[in-house]
């Protein structure tokens, strides 16, 4: 299952731009203040941890 997100010239695919992107469109339409906070900083958590895990895998390749 993919996630996608396409509205108002913008667009994303994968659980962290969907998260991050519905968090904006839910900021900029002033539907739920709370749910929007919850979801931008779930797509920023998430895509960190991808991240950091992406540079272990990384480096565990080159060192070993």
């Amino acid at each position: 299952m993919v996630q996608k997100i396409f509205g108002l010239g913008v667009g994303g695919t994968g659980i962290v731009s969907t998260l991050i992107i519905a968090g904006i469109f839910l900021k900029v339409f002033d539907i739920n203040q709370w749910a929007s906070d919850i979801a931008i900083s779930g797509g920023l958590g998430i895509g960190i941890i991808l991240g950091l895990l992406g540079i272990f895998a990384v480096a565990k390749r080159v060192i070993g």
